[in-house]
């Protein structure tokens, strides 16, 4: 849960700096690229990604608002950026300020210090998840899993509707293929079976919902449950 104070202080700051306009599909920060400046998303998603030897994207990350990339970049523990930041919704706006600046900021706050800490906790979470559900050997499992990953990381409750989870990315079939490494037909495949099991739901213009029940029934992992269960606790 976020400290709203410490929020406010954080826009009030940020407000006083320059915002850039992307469109989905625009590179941001090239991979291997010196950036220029820390980067805030004001609104709109970033994904992080790297490419294999072969071209084909690895999603390693979605940044959401209030989010700061490149982190490792921005807090001097490597020199230049690591995976390739690209705008992933129709609209990004994002934050410029000069790093030390920013470093400088946050480091007079420490709610703003444990806020970073936050996202950096949850990143290295969804980092863990990913690397659990790519371990599993059938497509359907390693879709589970990554179901699982979004749902924890970037889900949020159906008012209304018990034990649904809406996947708040706009994702396809091509972005599960990439995320798992199947094949975009595959990925199709296993997740049209998967909702005719009625774990979830998706239709071309509507968000991914997942029946959480079913979903966890389908985990073989006491870890992946507990993680879940601490996630929409609020812990």
């Amino acid at each position: 849960m976020r400290d709203q104070i410490a929020v406010n202080y954080l826009h009030v700051f940020l407000d006083r700096h320059q915002v850039r306009e992307y469109r989905k599909g625009e590179v941001i920060i090239f991979q291997g690229e010196v950036p220029r400046c820390a980067y805030v998303v004001k609104s709109g998603i970033i994904k992080a990604y790297n490419l294999s030897v072969g071209g084909d994207e690895k999603p390693v990350a979605f940044y959401e608002p209030d989010s700061t990339f490149p982190t490792s970049w921005v807090y001097g523990q490597v020199s230049n950026a690591l995976y390739y930041y690209e705008a992933f919704t129709p609209k990004v706006e994002v934050y410029t300020i000069d790093r030390q600046e920013f470093v400088s900021f946050i480091k007079k706050r420490p709610e703003l210090l444990f806020q970073e800490l936050q996202h950096v906790l949850t990143d290295q979470i969804g980092a863990t998840l990913r690397l659990n559900a790519l371990q599993h050997s059938r497509a359907s499992d390693k879709l589970i899993y990554i179901l699982h990953y979004l749902a924890t990381a970037y889900g949020q409750p159906v008012e209304g509707v018990p034990d649904t989870i809406e996947i708040m990315l706009e994702l396809t079939h091509q972005d599960f293929a990439n995320i798992t490494g199947l094949t975009r037909e595959t990925a199709a495949t296993e997740l049209n079976k998967l909702k005719r099991q009625g774990i979830i739901n998706y239709n071309k213009h509507t968000p991914y919902q997942l029946d959480r029940r079913k979903l966890t029934q389908r985990i073989n992992d006491q870890f992946m449950i507990d993680v879940e269960a601490a996630n929409y606790a609020g812990v």
